[in-house]
């Protein structure tokens, strides 16, 4: 029986589970069981999933179509998906681009909202020309640049602060 045939034919699509983690041991037993029941196997995912403790028939299905999307993704059949980012063998890191006072003042408003930590929700909602991983190393700059003490050699966008009303202050300190 095919995937399509069993998910149109069977109840056992509804016994949707709580997402559950495939330990090693545990894709050890599957690809075990896959490999002892092929494709015409009658009952197929009941028997795969009767040789892997803890794992729902819904499990199994769900395992085989991710590992059967991979293979065709590799084998070039699949499409890759928008959200996968293939970098080509002549790939070049590009050095960073420096931050706009625009993107830290919603670096910054988006800190007073959701706090040290979230910078998903910060790249997504306040500063929407940087990911999580750059607002992420921007944060650890500031904060590092905040703690500095002495005098100050040049004007730098770490130098914009929050005050407590959420309004934002330019410090600029001048050498004398």
């Amino acid at each position: 029986m095919d995937l399509k045939t069993f998910y149109s034919n069977s109840n056992y699509f509804v016994q949707k589970s709580a997402p559950t983690e495939w330990t090693r041991e545990d894709n050890e037993k599957f690809e075990s069981a896959v490999s002892i029941y092929d494709k015409d196997t009658p009952d197929r995912w009941l028997k795969v999933a009767a040789m892997i403790p803890g794992k729902t028939v819904f499990d199994v299905i769900k395992k085989f179509k991710e590992l059967e999307d991979i293979l065709g993704i590799e084998a070039g059949h699949v499409p890759i998906p928008a959200t996968v980012r293939v970098r080509g063998p002549n790939h070049v890191r590009k050095k960073g681009v420096p931050w706009t006072e625009e993107e830290h003042r919603g670096f910054l408003m988006g800190l007073q909202k959701y706090g040290i930590g979230d910078w998903r929700n910060i790249a997504r909602n306040f500063v929407l020309t940087k990911t999580p991983t750059q607002v992420a190393s921007h944060a650890r700059k500031y904060y590092k640049k905040q703690k500095v003490s002495g005098d100050k050699d040049r004007r730098s966008i770490h130098d914009i602060t929050t005050v407590n009303n959420g309004s934002l202050r330019v410090f600029i300190q001048s050498k004398l």
